[in-house]
């Protein structure tokens, strides 16, 4: 699961070669218990796709669940996946499948030195730590820089947007 600026908020090391769809209520239930209330859009790939998994979401609160269906869609289905906040929440899966690329190329989760199933839950488990670390002192780097160009464009009274400093 990841939440905004790129923070994970939970993850789950699956066994064997589980669906998808069967992991997006358990999901939901973890963001949940993490956070005392269901997201408010809620999206992933076409592998958690099924008409009970978007039903049960919506039904327990969740504003927009955007769950991309598999093969040909009917007319209903096409309209609904052609709304801009659908289209929208399909941007933000795609960020997320860029947060899952930066485990494991940058943090080195495509190849767990640890041994055994406990040593790769740790491995997992660090990666997460790493990155979510990383993403925190990035935003703080940001936020910081902004308070400094905004200090320096008052200095000078420039206008906050008009040219740099």
């Amino acid at each position: 699961d990841e939440v905004e600026h790129g923070i994970v908020s939970g993850y789950k090391i699956l066994e064997g070669n589980a669906a998808d769809s069967n992991s997006w209520m358990p999901a939901l239930d973890q963001h949940q218990a993490c956070f005392g209330h269901l997201p408010k859009m809620a999206t992933a790939d076409r592998g958690f796709f099924s008409a009970k998994n978007e039903s049960e979401a919506e039904a327990r609160g969740v504003e927009k669940v955007a769950l991309p269906a598999r093969g040909r869609l009917s007319r209903k289905r096409a309209e609904r996946q052609k709304q801009r906040w659908f289209k929208r929440a399909l941007r933000w899966r795609a960020g997320c499948e860029a947060t899952i690329s930066t485990l494991k190329h940058p943090f080195s989760m495509w190849r767990a030195t640890y041994k055994g199933e406990p040593g790769f839950q740790r491995y997992v488990g660090w990666s997460v730590i790493t990155k979510n670390l990383f993403s925190i002192a990035r935003g703080l780097e940001r936020k910081k820089r902004a308070q400094e160009e905004r200090a320096c464009c008052k200095w000078l009274e420039l206008p906050p947007d008009g040219g740099s400093c």
